[in-house]
């Protein structure tokens, strides 16, 4: 039997113009059977008239996960993703993982499998409808997302949009997942329409209680050594408040597993990314939105100091152990409790001088330069090492730079002065992050030179054929550093830290860490029109990057293979 469409506003056409209204502008879209009523709704906008998000076709699920991911952190507002049933929401789950651990909305929406076999509009009719059905398709997701919901009936649309992007947006902030099935987008939206206009109104949270923050700000001004642990602090505010506090009143503060930059490395108080020698002795610590401030088996406090904890979720109540004392909870917004947090701090500080204070961060200071130019020096041969890399990539950039990190540069040998100059991998570890974001960035702020670095595994793992079939598609400029080892260097340096003298230590090949039989980087990238080069020796290294930045100023895409050792 023959079933005519529809007439009128559909389901598809009310929920993707309810997602642009409620602040979504942007789609990453890798389709299925399951979407025919989304891509009519596309190629109906010239008669219907609907505004609808900027729709952009991703070749892979994971790449467009990436994608919104660093679209969020370039511009503040949730991207939203939409992928084909249970296949393609399976290949989506390590970015939603990603993004819940960073609190990054993402309003993720995948199809779902027809649910009649005939006699309705949008029924099953194909093979895949029956093998791609399941009892309950979310439950993969449901445990990395702050909310899912499967649409039922039309006129639920734009409500349910809403939703979605006010819990999305809420904080602590995070993804959120819409179920889609084929028969319920292809219906007719009932007239009259629900409520005009969007009413989107996420929670948003300010300073944490008065009490809490009194009691905060009594702690420091009677330190001796209080330090600050920051991990994901705001990236949308800038350094303030955070610099002048530190500033003031003599407080280091330690960039630990950074995701989101606190500070300007220039700081006079930016105390370096390692806190064990700050916490063995401090008497006040303030885990700055820092799901893991420190690594207990490496390193204690002193049974007497103070740990303050500030974010929205001091508890990270997604984790399901985590055992790290909290003496004073600041749980409200980061940026408004830091702004009463310094204000209550001037309130009761004595003394600002700190003179002791201060010259052992900038002694720290001094000590952590020298150790860096010893370890430029010696990695600029061949192999170079990746401090010499990241310190010649630096050296290279201005304050208009972003990098995207993932197991690529050392930030340590590197400089930033200004905000957004640099993002850090999640501490989820979903490999195959870095690219993907990094073109998210690139696409959110167009007017950046965008610097992906990442190490050879990574590489593999972003699925590097979609990721330049998208920056060529879009037309987006970015350069992506490959930290070429030949080795999961990161599972090596494990396996070194539990056996340091066992067999796999003395072995000349570590098992399950080489990276046997590696592709050429660069010619992967030249299929896609990239400006590509290998670069062996450190000699080389300073001419091709200029060489690549300058190909990314012309509006092309580029990619540096650099052989580094491990």
């Amino acid at each position: 039997m023959t079933y005519t469409p529809p007439t009128g506003t559909t389901a598809a056409e009310d929920v993707l113009s309810r997602l642009k209204s409620a602040g979504v502008d942007v789609l990453l879209a890798n389709g299925g059977t399951d979407f025919p009523s989304i891509i009519e709704a596309y190629a109906n906008t010239a008669e219907s008239g609907l505004d609808l998000p900027t729709v952009h076709t991703i070749t892979h699920e994971n790449v467009a996960l990436g994608m919104a991911h660093g679209y969020y952190l370039a511009t503040g507002t949730p991207a939203g993703v939409m992928v084909h049933v249970n296949v393609g929401l399976a290949n989506a789950v390590m970015g939603l993982i990603n993004a819940k651990s960073e609190n990054i909305p993402v309003v993720m929406c995948s199809g779902r499998t027809p649910l009649t076999e005939g006699n309705r509009f949008g029924a099953r009719s194909s093979p895949i409808h029956w093998g791609q059905e399941m009892r309950d398709q979310a439950a993969m997701i449901r445990e990395v997302v702050k909310w899912d919901y499967e649409l039922r009936y039309p006129e639920q649309g734009g409500a349910i949009v809403d939703r979605a992007v006010s819990i999305a947006m809420s904080e602590p902030r995070g993804p959120v997942y819409l179920s889609l099935p084929r028969e319920v987008l292809a219906e007719a939206k009932p007239l009259p329409p629900h409520r005009p206009g969007s009413n989107v109104a996420p929670t948003s949270y300010a300073a944490a209680h008065p009490d809490a923050v009194r009691a905060a700000a009594k702690a420091l001004a009677g330190a001796k050594r209080p330090v600050i642990i920051s991990q994901s602090p705001d990236h949308l505010a800038g350094f303030e408040p955070l610099a002048t506090l530190a500033e003031k009143h003599a407080i280091p503060v330690v960039e630990y597993w950074s995701i989101r930059q606190a500070l300007p490395t220039t700081h006079p108080m930016h105390a370096g990314r390692e806190p064990t020698p700050w916490i063995k002795d401090a008497d006040v610590i303030v885990a700055l939105n820092a799901m893991v401030p420190w690594i207990p088996e490496t390193v204690k406090p002193p049974e007497d100091c103070v740990v303050i904890a500030l974010g929205p979720d001091p508890l990270h109540q997604a984790v399901p152990a985590r055992g790290f004392p909290i003496d004073i909870s600041l749980a409200g917004g980061i940026t408004p409790t830091l702004h009463a947090l310094s204000a209550a701090l001037d309130e009761v500080a004595t003394d600002t001088a700190h003179t002791e204070r201060r010259a052992r961060v900038a002694a720290f200071r001094q000590a952590a330069a020298e150790g860096v130019a010893k370890r430029v020096a010696a990695g600029q041969g061949r192999p170079m090492n990746p401090a010499y890399v990241s310190k010649c990539l630096s050296d290279a950039a201005d304050d208009k730079t972003t990098f995207v990190n993932e197991l690529g540069v050392d930030p340590s040998v590197m400089e930033f002065r200004a905000p957004n100059t640099l993002f850090g991998s999640p501490l989820s570890g979903g490999l195959g992050w870095g690219v993907a974001a990094a073109l998210g960035v690139q696409l959110g702020a167009p007017d950046r030179q965008v610097i992906a670095c990442v190490g050879d595994g990574s590489y593999l793992f972003a699925n590097p054929v979609a990721c330049h079939q998208t920056a060529a598609s879009l037309g987006l400029p970015l350069l992506t550093v490959v930290f070429n080892n030949g080795i999961w260097n990161a599972v090596r340096r494990s396996t070194l830290y539990m056996y340091p003298e066992g067999k796999a230590a003395q072995a000349n090949t570590m098992p399950i860490t080489a990276l046997n039989a590696m592709p050429d980087h660069a010619a992967i990238a030249r299929a896609h029109g990239a400006h590509a080069e290998r670069v062996e020796d450190g000699a080389d290294l300073p001419a091709a990057i200029q060489r690549a930045l300058a190909a990314t100023k012309a509006g092309q895409q580029a990619l540096l293979e650099v052989i580094v050792s491990y």
